[in-house]
């Protein structure tokens, strides 16, 4: 009887506890399921983090074509070519007044200055800059995303921001001291006679301008990125200029490039229609506005801290307007 009962105890001791193989596979199966959590769970905070990115992009561009649109709506009917007898001459002997009505008196409209941008290793050859949008009543100037990812550098490859002098009239008529606006990225200016554009082309005090209308590109004439600026007059303001995109919703935003071509107007219907089109992106993930398809697939060679492509969107914007003011 003590034999049997020794015998009984040693199987059912043998039977308690697992296996070799049996602990391995628990094992393995363990962390099968803990990587596929893990992943589960990184895709999806990845996939909320885009989903906001791509909601403020969508976001603030409706805003951005509402606040523009609202603008040209407000504007005169007047057509920008109209502008071309008031800054220049038939007598101008290099032909300026005539460039200017044979391009309508676009450059009235949009200008923008183009660069090179070094990514990495790479350079993105003739990207836009910076530039201006004058629709009549309001003009945007607007600073390219590509100056914002290079930690407080205000240059891209030699090129420096766009800024903007004014002095603000008081309401008791006292001008206030000269104020430079830099570092913005979507400036509004109260501008009714788009004088923003104007001073792009490098225009001096008396009106005529110091080197050339082009009509191709559209580029801002020289080296300047200083707008209103005739000769050495400062623009009056009785507005404060409001940077569009600074703040909670446009601080990781910027636009990348603003065009609007000259409007079809008629003056028997007095009304005028524009057609403007504008790039609105993240500033990180290396954006490549040159790239068809992926913008936000960065150049081989590029590093940077804010490198996070969780975090990088960009989106073009298209829409018309009428003007039909007075």
């Amino acid at each position: 009887m003590t034999k049997t009962f020794r015998d009984k105890s040693q199987k059912e001791m043998s039977k308690e506890g697992f296996t070799l193989v049996e602990l391995s596979l628990s094992i393995a199966f363990i962390a099968i399921l803990s990587i596929s959590v893990t992943l589960i769970i990184t895709n999806s905070i990845a996939s909320y983090h885009r989903g906001l990115t791509l909601n403020s992009i969508n976001t603030t561009g409706m805003d951005l074509v509402d606040d523009m649109r609202a603008a040209v709506q407000n504007a005169p009917a007047r057509p920008p070519v109209s502008y071309c007898s008031t800054i220049y001459r038939d007598s101008d002997s290099n032909n300026y007044y005539e460039e200017c009505v044979n391009d309508q008196g676009s450059n009235f409209v949009s200008v923008s200055r183009r660069g090179n941008v070094k990514l990495g290793n790479r350079t993105i050859e003739g990207v836009p800059l910076f530039g201006a949008f004058c629709s009549g009543t309001y003009s945007y100037i607007w600073n390219s995303g590509y100056f914002f990812t290079n930690d407080a550098d205000s240059k891209v490859n030699g090129v420096a921001k766009a800024s903007f002098r004014y002095k603000f009239l008081k309401s008791s008529g006292e001008l206030e001291d000269d104020v430079t606006k830099t570092n913005f990225k979507l400036l509004k200016v109260r501008d009714k006679n788009r004088d923003v554009c104007v001073s792009a082309l490098n225009t001096n005090s008396s009106g005529v301008d110091n080197k050339r209308y082009l009509t191709n590109e559209k580029p801002i004439n020289g080296g300047g990125s200083v707008f209103n600026v005739r000769g050495d007059d400062y623009a009056i303001l009785a507005e404060e200029p409001i940077d569009i995109l600074s703040g909670d919703i446009g601080n990781n935003l910027a636009i990348y490039d603003l065009t609007s071509m000259a409007p079809a107007s008629s003056l028997s219907m007095n009304n005028a229609f524009y057609t403007v089109s504008f790039i609105l992106g993240t500033i990180q993930g290396g954006i490549n506005i040159s790239a068809s398809g992926n913008y936000c697939a960065t150049p081989e060679g590029y590093e940077s801290a804010i490198e996070n492509f969780d975090y990088c969107a960009i989106n073009k914007f298209n829409f018309a307007a009428q003007a039909n003011g007075g």
